[in-house]
């Protein structure tokens, strides 16, 4: 009997491997995307702390720099600032330290340390301008102020001290032709130097609008490449996943070959029973087959499903890739234009205009404190020249007091004499002066007595005063316990009307029982019914009665406890007024002593007061007859010792004075001499003057012509703006027609995408066609095996003999068993 062909069913295992293969796949997609959004974050964020890093490195060597030269500028400056004051004190010495400082220089000077402070000078300077000069300024920063302040402020005095001396030269000069050329050529100086400074703040302005603009190029200019950056790094990005999803795409499709592959059944020669059997074999064949076929379609079109879904992620990838190109080609075409060059080319051309204004400016500057220090040195050489007429006036003057004083002199030396001869002849002065003494010595015992009595008089005003603050706190007790008196005979009052509007209210409820009590005895007396009527009245009566009873029994009940109580309250304030009456009359018996004592103690102070004025009256007028005695003694020794004193003196004062002199009159041809050398130096002052004008006019001259090239510098600027200007208005034109050329570029790209993707499609379409080919090849092949090997088997049935041994193979001579089929898959 031979065994049927069994074909092993792999539904099962087809079933599970593709949900398994597409958890794992899905899996493995989020994986990876998460891995590209870390990857992404990292790259951004090292990208990002490079950038920070290189920026902090940068800023570190610029603020380095800039620390430096501050500190180069900061002793440089001291160094200045020492020399100008040491000049400042040698020259002008202390005549001329009353210099005028008023609100309007300070300011001036203020305005230009903030603006020397300011911010600007790098473009790494963090200090703001908005910090003025005061107490809240760091270390560094207040000794640079210290420096300059002391700089411009000896600079600032020697400038008004020479506007006040030449002010008062120009005063003084005689008036002529010189002197009205002098005044013009100062005045013509003075509004040429406030043009140029006015000339040279313009430009510094013009410069810092010049900076502001390049600042934001340069800003646009990085914002552009850091995007460009940007856009690199999602383009690689985006090639690598495209190939990423094309290693996919190949995987997907290897795998799906293989699965699509059909088993090859070999069949296996055994012992066949009948032809039933062998129908029934084929019938299972046939329908594992179609088993097999159907879940190979399912798998099949599963596989295609996913092809085409990553056919269109492919798609859409080579979109973006496209996309990115198109961005990335577009800046590139930005930045070759025609138009970006052009604004390229003109932006350095303003940096080097920007270059050259500022090598004019420093110039300017250079040539402008040069003219200020010329200015400076010929006015203290006017300063000079005034010097020797100065200190010819004050010599002058000077010998004309010391001749007063000389004169003065001999006057109080003739009058000294004269009263040095009337003092030695008075008689008796040694007499007088020990009866001084001796009243000197007795006064201090005196004194002391009386400063003991004085002492006395105070401590009895102390006690006094004690005695009336006691005097005045027992009044203040003794008025608040007659304002609780009072308040307590109100309560009393109080109570009193109460207990009789209560009696009242007894004697009215006694009168109403009363007027009850006897209608009811009328009543009895008039009724004239049947007995029953009587009795219901009786007892209609009865009840009325004693609800009566018990209303007025209820009411006496609460009028009882009322007085009682009224007459309790009553008594507690009978018995309150009674120990107040007690206190307040102790307290007026305490008030009577202590009027009394206040009585005493007053006559005892008034009479110590008397006592006190009159030892005061008699301290005053020993104090007034002491201090007569001392100014008198003291105006007698004082006059012994300077008579004593000139005695000795007068002779001294008179070779002194003669030695003066001769002093003064050798001084006089000394400064006789001295004005004649005088008055050669202003005659060469005079001719150095002259000098001087001559270079002053060759000077405003050059700063005619300074002024002249500012007037063109700030013309070429001008002109250089309206160039901007210009280039300005046709960029936007520029700058459309450059749109205009990215809409066609873009839609061009997109048409050829479009016809990328068309092709691709139209590839993939000729590529599935081609796999359902060889699929359909393939199973015509196994169908074809399939009857080939049927109809061997038929004829083998049909030509050997039944027989109940083993067959074998004729090739190898193995025999031949129930399970030798197996499946074999190519």
């Amino acid at each position: 009997m031979s065994t049927c062909l069994h074909v092993q069913d792999p539904s099962k295992s087809a079933m599970s491997s593709p949900h398994d293969f597409a958890v794992l796949k899905y899996k493995n997609q989020k994986l990876s995307e998460q891995l590209e959004v870390h990857k992404f974050e990292f790259r951004a964020l090292e990208s990002r702390f490079n950038d920070l890093k290189e920026k902090q490195r940068t800023h570190n060597e610029t603020l380095v720099l800039v620390k430096n030269c501050w500190e180069q500028l900061g002793a440089d400056l001291e160094l200045v600032s020492v020399c100008k004051s040491e000049s400042s004190h040698s020259s002008y010495g202390t005549g001329h330290s009353n210099v005028r400082k008023d609100g309007l220089c300070m300011t001036l000077e203020r305005g230009f340390l903030n603006r020397l402070l300011e911010a600007g000078a790098t473009e790494s300077s963090g200090y703001s301008p908005s910090c003025h000069l005061g107490n809240d300024v760091p270390p560094e920063q207040s000794s640079t102020v210290n420096v300059l302040q002391k700089i411009f402020l000896p600079s600032s005095d020697l400038w008004h001290m020479n506007n006040e001396f030449v002010s008062a030269a120009l005063t003084k000069l005689p008036e002529n032709e010189h002197s009205r050329q002098l005044h013009s050529a100062t005045s013509d100086v003075l509004s040429k130097l406030n043009k140029v400074i006015q000339a040279v703040d313009n430009l510094h302005l013009k410069h810092r609008q010049l900076a502001g603009d390049y600042q934001k190029q340069r800003d646009s200019n990085a914002w552009n490449k850091a995007e460009q950056k940007r856009l690199k790094e999602e383009l690689t990005r985006a090639v690598a996943k495209l190939e990423e999803t094309k290693h996919k795409l190949a995987a997907l499709k290897v795998q799906g070959d293989n699965k699509q592959r059909t088993p090859i059944l070999v069949p296996t020669l055994g012992n066949k029973n009948a032809t039933a059997e062998k129908v029934r074999d084929k019938q299972r064949e046939l329908q594992d087959l179609e088993a097999t076929h159907k879940e190979l379609m399912e798998l099949s079109s599963k596989r295609l499903e996913e092809i085409r879904r990553l056919h269109k992620e492919r798609i859409e990838t080579l979109n973006k890739l496209a996309t990115f190109q198109n961005i990335l080609t577009d800046f590139r075409s930005i930045r070759s234009s025609k138009a970006f060059q052009l604004v390229n080319d003109q932006l350095q051309k303003s940096q080097a205009e920007l270059d050259d204004n500022k090598t004019l400016l420093e110039k300017l500057q250079v040539d402008m404190d040069s003219f200020v220090w010329q200015e400076r040195q010929f006015n203290q050489k006017v300063d000079l020249a005034e010097i020797p007429q100065k200190v010819s006036a004050y010599y002058v003057s000077r010998i004309a007091d010391l001749e007063k004083d000389v004169q003065k002199l001999c006057n109080e030396k003739n009058m000294l004499v004269l009263k040095f001869e009337e003092a030695s002849r008075e008689p008796g002065r040694n007499q007088v002066i020990s009866k001084f003494r001796a009243l000197v010595s007795s006064l201090p015992a005196e004194m002391g007595a009386i400063q003991t009595e004085r002492s006395k008089h105070k401590d009895a005003s102390l006690q006094l005063h004690s005695l009336r603050a006691e005097v005045h706190s027992l009044s203040g007790i003794l008025t608040r316990k007659e304002r609780e008196i009072e308040e307590i005979s109100c309560r009393s009052a109080h109570a009193g009307s109460d207990i009789s509007q209560l009696q009242y209210l007894v004697r009215d409820l006694r009168e109403n029982t009363q007027e009850l009590k006897l209608f009811m005895e009328l009543y009895k007396h008039e009724c004239t019914d049947s007995r029953q009527l009587m009795e219901s009245r009786d007892r209609e009566l009865y009840e009325w009665a004693r609800v009566h009873v018990l209303k007025c029994s209820l009411n006496e009940s609460k009028l009882e406890q009322r007085v009682i109580a009224a007459n309790e309250a009553e008594a507690m304030s009978q018995q309150r007024l009674a120990t107040t009456e007690a206190e307040i009359a102790e307290l007026r018996q305490k008030l009577e002593t202590s009027r009394r004592d206040l009585v005493r103690l007053s006559d005892i102070l008034k009479s110590k007061h008397e006592e006190c004025e009159a030892y005061v009256v008699e301290i005053e007028s020993i104090g007034h007859a002491y201090e007569d005695i001392m100014s008198q003694n003291q105006q007698l020794l004082q006059q012994i010792i300077e008579r004593d004193d000139h005695n000795t003196k007068l002779f001294m004062e008179g070779v002194k004075a003669k030695q003066s002199h001769d002093a003064l009159h050798m001084e006089v041809c000394c400064l006789q001499r001295n004005l004649q050398h005088a008055n050669t130096l202003m005659d060469l002052y005079k001719q150095k003057i002259f000098r001087l004008e001559d270079q002053l006019r060759v000077w405003s001259e050059r700063v005619r012509r300074l002024s002249e090239d500012g007037m063109q510098q700030s013309i070429l600027l001008a002109n250089s703006q309206r160039k901007l200007a210009a280039m300005r208005g046709e960029a936007p034109k520029l700058r459309h027609s450059m749109d205009e050329l990215q809409a066609k570029v873009g839609s061009n790209r997109l048409e050829v995408a479009e016809l990328l993707i068309e092709l691709e499609k139209e590839r993939f379409s000729k590529k599935r066609i081609e796999d359902d080919l060889d699929l359909m090849s393939s199973k015509a092949n196994s169908l074809r095996e399939k009857t080939d090997n049927s109809a061997v088997l038929q004829k083998l049935h049909h030509e050997k003999p039944l027989s109940s041994r083993q067959k074998r193979c004729p090739s190898c001579g193995l025999s031949f068993g129930v399970n030798d089929v197996k499946p074999i898959y190519i």
